[in-house]
């Protein structure tokens, strides 16, 4: 494949700057490949949308738009197309550099029929069994944008941005990433964030956030759909025992300031503990704030 594979797994991958040049053909390899697999480990947040859930919880039209508004920044003609038929959505970033654009989308559901334009869209080799690679025809434009498509038989597709496209392709040859984000599969939605620290010009920028960040290990949460409104559950590891308790602090201070403001009912059902190097919380977002925030337009 025409790729430039990282050496490591968890180090953040390089455009590949001659993309035409075909490495020569090697055995196929049979291995099922899981859609979360595809996610590579230098992409440090990862969100699981249960689309399906969501249209059983909130109905089809409410559903397809909150998962269309979380993708809006990775607009392409076949993600309009896969979107539908997904029953699960898994979109990896890099949290430090969101900006940038730097994603894998994996649409997980009924696949079968979907196709790439092939006018936008050419073939490319692929060495694992079960597995096609389309790479798409000349250059493209904004960084996000989906230049490689890996489609898993007609139970997955994924839209790979042209950094991401060596991590996924090793990922494809070697087996999936040990330290990849693995969010839960409960709930609506589900996150997995390996914590690191800020860039160099943030840290000097935002000292007292960069002490926090630095503190935390792993975030994890899930949001699930309830009766009286939607149940947040998250859990802040630390690296330590203060680094946790700095997390415990910042979050308490959060929910004090908003107790005296005219959001003071978001805080009336959140709580917030810690245990060891383990910050746990819980909330509850009421219904009707959760219908208005459904009802309410994205900007722009």
């Amino acid at each position: 494949m025409a790729l430039a594979l990282p050496a490591c797994g968890d180090a953040a991958p390089r455009l590949a700057g001659d993309r035409g040049a075909q490495a020569p053909a090697g055995p196929r390899i049979v291995r099922r490949v899981e859609p979360a697999d595809l996610i590579p480990a230098d992409l440090d947040l990862v969100v699981r949308v249960d689309v399906a859930r969501m249209r059983a919880g909130l109905g089809q039209a409410a559903a397809d738009a909150l998962a269309r508004r979380a993708l809006d920044e990775a607009p392409d003609a076949l993600l309009e197309s896969a979107l539908p038929r997904a029953d699960v959505v898994w979109l990896g970033l890099r949290l430090a550099d969101l900006e940038e654009g730097d994603r894998v989308v994996v649409l997980e559901g009924r696949m079968a029929g979907l196709a790439p334009d092939p006018d936008r869209w050419e073939a490319a080799p692929s060495s694992q069994g079960g597995v096609s690679v389309f790479d798409r025809r000349g250059s493209v434009g904004a960084r996000a944008d989906a230049a490689r498509i890996v489609a898993l038989g007609d139970r997955a597709v994924a839209l790979v941005s042209a950094v991401e496209v060596s991590s996924v392709a090793r990922v494809l040859r070697d087996g999936p990433d040990a330290r990849r984000g693995d969010p839960a599969a409960e709930g609506l939605v589900s996150l997995d964030l390996r914590a690191r620290r800020l860039p160099p010009r943030l840290e000097r920028r935002f000292p007292s956030i960069s002490a926090l960040v630095a503190g935390v290990e792993r975030v994890r949460a899930v949001a699930s759909l309830h009766d009286e409104g939607v149940r947040v559950d998250a859990e802040i590891v630390g690296v330590d025992a203060a680094g946790a308790g700095r997390a415990l602090r910042f979050l308490e201070v959060l929910r004090d300031n908003l107790e005296e403001t005219r959001h003071a009912e978001l805080v009336e059902a959140l709580s917030i503990e810690q245990v060891e190097r383990a910050v746990r919380l819980r909330w509850l977002i009421p219904a009707p704030l959760v219908l208005s925030l459904l009802s309410s337009r994205s900007p722009g």
